[in-house]
């Protein structure tokens, strides 16, 4: 197909004065709010140019004086108006390298992390080998993947609190989505997972992305959006966000159901014991979120980040501003229905689902189920039905902890090609 003369030209306009013309960062980073967390040290949002200095938060040497985003207002940035401009805060950071992706870190800090995290390791699979009869049935890998995440999350919120603003919260994110996706997929692709650990992982989960101030999703739909534009040079952030994404392939959505902080946070708010208000058509919730999802790549091609007036990043960074109380408001509507920001409002939630569609391994029926239907009415979501669509399940844990049938429900690969079609010795 050709596209229109015109068309390319107003593409290239848009490109090439976002590359050039105005730093995208300063216009789409949610660390804006508040104060930037990691000035010169940003991890999801580089120039086109691909310095990895920040060119809004100008800096020479090994420290710095920057502007908060009240002292310079940026379009599309509702924080820019909440204080005088002459306000200011100074921030120290590192000397960086034109295109580091790191800038210089101290080494001792991920050799304690990785020390703390092998410790850490060793003494849960001890204890959990020892004290939990069902789990050492299940076998050692099993184990040491359970004891690897917690230890995961445990070492890498502790480094972070420990290294204070030396080392940007972004990086040990960054760290956790990935390798935390891989390990929740393989707790459940051994038959491990169950809803109480389930509820454990979103609890660790929604406590790191306070410490790391940083929600990842949805709000760095502008980051992606740049690099494939060309408004923004490939980033360390935009490669694991990908990669995680890509993972839904594989696993289903265990980023979206255990590891998001933005969903384990309404996660555990669904779990207050009040009256439910469940929406199991996904027809209208997909509908509007796919509205959602344009509206926000074509604001991000603007520099606009439209996902910013949620104030999920307020809330994570416990910044009060007038749309931390949006934030609020969604998380208590979560209370009530089940995840709203990942089914309506979250851009990445599209990415994910279609993904998911296609992913190799999934809760299934097998022919030991009976039909009885518990699993449908415990699910949330929507998706346990026979003939429903799985792109919306969460892998929360429900549907399995209700099944009175051993392995009438079980997650692997695609009928045909697995024991699912067996019955169940």
């Amino acid at each position: 197909m050709k596209i229109p003369g015109s068309l390319r030209r107003t593409l290239a306009a848009v490109i090439t004065t976002a590359g050039l013309a105005y730093p995208a960062c300063a216009a789409i980073c949610p660390k804006g709010i508040g104060g930037c967390t990691s000035p010169g040290r940003c991890f999801l949002f580089v120039d086109a140019d691909g310095n990895s200095l920040c060119d809004y938060t100008k800096t020479t040497g090994s420290s710095a004086t920057v502007s908060s985003p009240a002292a310079t207002p940026v379009s599309g940035s509702s924080g820019s108006s909440a204080a005088p401009a002459t306000n200011t805060a100074t921030a120290t950071v590192p000397d960086s390298s034109a295109g580091s992706l790191f800038g210089t870190i101290n080494p001792a800090i991920p050799i304690f992390e990785a020390t703390l995290f092998c410790v850490l390791t060793g003494i849960l699979y001890a204890v959990i080998r020892a004290r939990v009869p069902e789990m050492r049935e299940k076998g050692r890998l099993p184990v040491l993947a359970l004891s690897a995440f917690f230890a995961l999350g445990i070492s890498l919120a502790t480094t972070c609190i420990l290294a204070g603003g030396t080392v940007a919260g972004t990086g040990f994110a960054l760290a956790y989505m990935a390798a935390g996706s891989v390990l929740i997929g393989y707790l459940w692709y051994s038959r491990a997972m169950t809803r109480r650990l389930a509820l454990l992982a979103v609890l660790q989960s929604t406590i790191c992305g306070f410490i790391f101030v940083a929600p990842i999703m949805p709000q760095e739909i502008g980051g992606l959006v740049n690099v494939v534009t060309g408004a923004s040079a490939l980033t360390l952030g935009v490669v694991v966000i990908g990669a995680v994404i890509a993972l839904a392939l594989v696993f289903g959505r265990v980023f979206c159901g255990s590891i998001c902080p933005v969903g384990a946070l309404q996660e555990l708010a669904y779990t207050v014991p009040v009256k439910k208000y469940v929406v199991r058509d996904t027809r209208l919730p997909e509908a509007a979120r796919l509205l959602v999802f344009a509206a926000a790549v074509i604001a991000a091609l603007y520099l606009v980040d439209l996902l910013e007036y949620t104030g999920l990043y307020d809330l994570f960074a416990l910044t009060v501003s007038g749309l931390l109380g949006v934030a609020i408001v969604l998380v208590v509507i979560s209370v009530f229905v089940y995840r709203p920001v990942c089914r309506i409002l979250c851009p990445f939630g599209v990415l994910f689902a279609v993904f998911s569609k296609f992913s190799r391994l999934r809760l299934r029926r097998s022919k030991a189920c009976i039909n009885c239907k518990k699993c449908e009415a415990a699910c949330p979501a929507g998706a346990a039905g026979r003939f429903s669509s799985h792109r919306e399940c969460y892998l929360c844990g429900r549907c399995t902890d209700v099944c009175p049938v051993k392995d009438a429900l079980r997650y692997g690969p695609q009928a045909g090609r697995s024991r699912l079609q067996e019955n169940p010795k």
